[in-house]
């Protein structure tokens, strides 16, 4: 649902020249992000990447930095990546300087999530933590949406937990495929019960305080 949200977003960039794609690990989205920008750049740490099959353009340095000019993209994407930055108010700082005035920045970041990329698991972020750090940092807020709810959180946990009991069957091809098509059915369910309007308005209303995580668009101020 992230990244239904993420591609929607995109959307609203109305300035399209060029794109960082910042924490890029294998360029998930490099294809849709190249039907909408002139030019697709990845960036990414090199101790990760090395973990990933992709290679980017260009490596971030201990700093949050990236070795391009002042004002050099009108778009900066960061997917799942600010979680795992320890000093994230660094990262929204060098985002300011490689954008263009009122250039964007899009994301996504978890709330409900394992701990990931050991040992670069730093944070889970809050709607308000997320509010006052992109403020203090000089962002205008164009969308900060939470995604998912406690009811969601409950079905993917019941898939996980019991995918981990039918494990020992995955010899047994025939019976591990049922098995695993069961125990996908409560989130399958969900997925096609939240696209109701009214249903998705009443689990966010009572049960939206547990979200999967949020999606984010900022766009820098003008720096005349």
């Amino acid at each position: 649902m992230k990244s239904e949200l993420f591609i929607k977003y995109i959307k609203l960039v109305d300035k399209r020249t060029s794109v960082l794609d910042y924490g890029s690990g294998d360029s998930p989205y490099k294809v849709m992000l190249n039907e909408y920008f002139n030019e697709y750049v990845a960036a990414d740490y090199q101790v990760t990447n090395e973990k990933h099959s992709v290679r980017p353009d260009i490596f971030i340095d201990d700093n949050q930095h990236v070795n391009v000019a002042d004002q050099r993209f009108s778009c900066v994407v960061v997917s799942e990546v600010l979680e795992h930055i320890y000093k994230p108010h660094d990262a929204l700082q060098e985002f300011k300087r490689i954008l263009e005035p009122n250039g964007y920045v899009i994301g996504t970041v978890p709330f409900f999530m394992w701990e990931h990329e050991r040992p670069y698991d730093f944070h889970r972020y809050t709607y308000f933590g997320l509010k006052r750090m992109f403020e203090d940092n000089g962002f205008e807020i164009v969308k900060l949406d939470y995604v998912g709810d406690i009811v969601g959180v409950f079905t993917y946990c019941f898939s996980k937990l019991f995918g981990v009991f039918i494990k020992p069957f995955r010899k047994i091809k025939p019976l591990f495929f049922v098995l695993k098509t069961i125990i996908k059915i409560p989130s399958l369910l969900y997925y096609y019960v939240v696209k109701i309007k009214a249903v998705k308005s009443f689990f966010k209303k009572y049960f939206g305080e547990y979200p999967f995580g949020f999606v984010f668009v900022l766009k820098s101020k003008s720096k005349n």
